[in-house]
């Protein structure tokens, strides 16, 4: 079937809908003409599905007390204590530079020669925003980010106001990508959705987000930050290990590439890119975007684009003079950054929150995170390089509508996997953290301390779980077993802490902390001063103690909100021998169904058993409040879009 829609535009003037305007054509829904709701395998939403709601601490964190964690691959004495990065608001920053600037006019700090240790200390480390105008907090952001987006590439905007833009790829996972969703909301400007029509296996397959965004109300509460990236996979490559592989990489390659320029990234802003169950920590991504002094150990000492105003500015897109070379697989050799993304250590958690993969180790560091640098984009060499060229043979290149400024983030041939052409690519964001712990730390790359979980198989039914082992093409004795056979096969290696394929016990059992107060949350402690005492101290104090295992143990907050909704990841017996709500509350009440209104047996029955008393009690008085005042904020809000699009 061929799916098409009309252009979408938000308040600041990015156009959605960039990438339906044209229309792709998909697989139907069990290959018939069914609307999503009645695929097989499809899953409600939680009832009333809407964004997490943040403490200001959270949302607009105290940046000058506030701190960053960073694993200390030298930590000998295995206090489990990371690095504490001191934070800083970014006007201070921009304030340390401009005098560290005037003390050291030419000079330089090179990071790159430079260990995290010596990274990570209470001092200013110099860091060039590339800004020089004044502070826009008196700007409405309608205004503000509408000039943005309209500015020129070379021009770069307040870091105060940089934005975050999350892209990532989906396959079919509607549960996980309403929690992504819902956990992100708040702190997150766009997000770039990657799904393709095939599996990349090169099965036909329906576009199952791009539909239920055009065609159901699932995501009305999100979609005015949802950028829907269909895409027709034409690459048909073996690579040796077979043809998945080399799809994949022209995903995560494209979904940045287009991504940046679908949301109309400047000088920066900050993007974050992993798969949909790899799951930044909110809380970190709210420092890391709100606040400055980490910035150095991605970005080095940073530095902006020049006008082309300016006629001695040049671009090697252009000027092939200025004779910058190529690596092999075709990137530019150009000293942008001290690395291309920073990692984040993610629990690698299998089926549900209770089983882990090690417990001991941490072998997952993905999403990575990184600054958009415009100098990259426009092809502009480093400031602070000693390269003099002579006045141009070329006007501005920005005024020619045949330069792609975002040049510098795409790659020239994306028709193999093979590394034939030239620029950036982005599939290696990734690869440079695709390696376990003694190699990270061999290497010495910035890793943020646990800052993320991976979901593996995070599955709602043994339907889906069926579904899933099924599919895949390299399994194929799977494909010949009797249905219900091969399924109580899955759930006694479920049970059995046993990886789905083969017999290996892969996966080792995790405790879940959550909170004791519904109201009051996880007690978080960012604070620097905290940080460097328990540092200092190598505390293992009770106290210490329990607060890191609080960070360790801790979900994500539209999970612990909505327990019933995701009681699958709290208790893997839900959906395998106990009923989700969904298989209990009757089809026609999915949408309408007030869990604080169902009596206490069925609620018990729903309910993982593992929150107090107290918890229960103010989980449903608050979910009470909050679906009243959604209720009448979202009647508001459609009224608000209503007036905007009418004035």
């Amino acid at each position: 079937m061929f799916i098409q829609s009309n252009s979408r535009k938000d308040k600041y003037g990015v156009e959605l809908n960039k990438f339906l305007i044209d229309g792709i054509y998909c697989s139907k829904y069990d290959n018939v003409e069914n609307k999503v709701e009645n695929w097989k395998l499809y899953t409600p939403p939680c009832p009333h599905l809407r964004p997490v709601h943040y403490p200001d601490s959270i949302i607009n964190p105290a940046c000058e007390d506030s701190s960053l964690q960073f694993i200390n691959f030298n930590d000998d004495n295995n206090t489990g204590i990371p690095y504490s990065v001191h934070l800083d608001n970014i006007s201070n920053r921009l304030k340390k530079w401009d005098e560290w600037e005037k003390e050291n006019k030419e000079g330089t700090v090179y990071y790159s020669n430079l260990k995290v240790s010596e990274l990570v200390k209470d001092e200013y480390y110099p860091f060039d925003y590339g800004y020089k105008g004044e502070d826009t907090s008196n700007i409405e952001d309608v205004e503000y980010y509408n000039n943005v987006i309209k500015s020129r590439m070379d021009e770069v905007p307040d870091p105060r106001r940089r934005r975050l833009f999350s892209f990532i790829l989906f396959n079919s996972e509607y549960e996980l990508l309403d929690l992504y969703l819902a956990e992100y909301y708040e702190i997150v400007d766009y997000f770039f959705i990657y799904e393709a029509n095939t599996t990349f296996n090169g099965d036909p397959k329906p576009l199952y987000f791009t539909r239920a965004l055009l065609e159901t109300d699932r995501y009305d509460k999100f979609k005015d930050k949802l950028i829907p990236y269909p895409v027709k996979i034409i690459i048909d490559e073996d690579n040796g290990r077979g043809k998945a592989f080399p799809r994949e990489h022209l995903a995560r390659r494209t979904v940045i590439s287009e991504g940046l320029k679908a949301v109309h990234a400047r000088h920066g802003d900050i993007f974050f890119h992993g798969d949909l169950d790899e799951l930044a920590k909110p809380h970190v991504l709210a420092r890391m975007k709100k606040c400055g002094g980490w910035e150095h150990l991605q970005a080095g000492i940073g530095g902006g684009p020049k006008s082309f105003k300016d006629e001695s500015v040049e671009t090697y897109f252009i000027n092939k003079n200025m004779k910058v070379s190529n690596r092999k697989n075709g990137e530019y050799r150009m000293d942008y950054e001290r690395h291309k993304a920073i990692a984040m250590e993610s629990q690698y958690l299998a089926y549900s929150f209770n089983m882990i993969e090690k417990s001991d180790i941490r072998t997952n560091f993905h999403p990575n995170i990184a600054i958009f640098d415009a100098r990259r984009s426009l092809g502009q060499v480093s400031e602070r390089k000693n390269w003099k060229g002579k006045r141009r043979e070329y006007s501005d290149p920005l005024l020619d509508p045949n330069f792609d400024p975002y040049q510098g983030y795409m790659y020239t041939d994306n028709t193999n996997d093979l590394h034939k052409g030239k620029g950036f690519l982005g599939e290696f964001l990734r690869f440079e953290t695709s390696s376990n712990t003694l190699k990270l730390k061999e290497q010495d790359k910035p890793v943020i301390w646990e800052s993320a979980w991976h979901l593996s198989s995070f599955l709602p039914s043994i339907e889906h779980i069926y579904n899933k082992v099924t599919s895949y093409s390299h399994f194929n004795e799977f494909k010949i077993r009797i249905e219900s056979v091969l399924k109580k096969d899955i759930i006694r290696r479920i049970k059995s802490y046993k990886y789905l394929y083969g017999s290996e016990v892969k996966y080792k059992d995790t405790i879940i902390i959550v909170p004791e107060s519904y109201k009051q949350g996880y007690p978080y402690n960012f604070d620097f001063k905290y940080w460097d005492e328990m540092s200092k101290k190598n505390s293992t104090s009770k106290e210490i103690q329990d607060y890191l295992q609080m960070l360790h143990h801790e979900i994500p907050n539209q999970v612990w909100k909505n327990p019933i909704c995701y009681s699958y990841m709290l208790d893997r017996d839900f959906g395998l021998v106990k009923d989700l709500w969904w298989q209990v509350i009757p089809k026609k009440l999915w949408k309408t169904i007030r869990f604080e209104t169902l009596d206490s047996k069925t609620l018990n029955k729903l309910m993982p058993n593992i929150f107090s008393d107290l918890f229960k009690k103010e989980m449903l008085e608050e979910m009470a409040k909050e679906n009243y005042d959604s209720d009448k904020e979202f009647k508001e809000n459609k009224k608000d879009n209503y007036d905007y699009k009418n004035n």
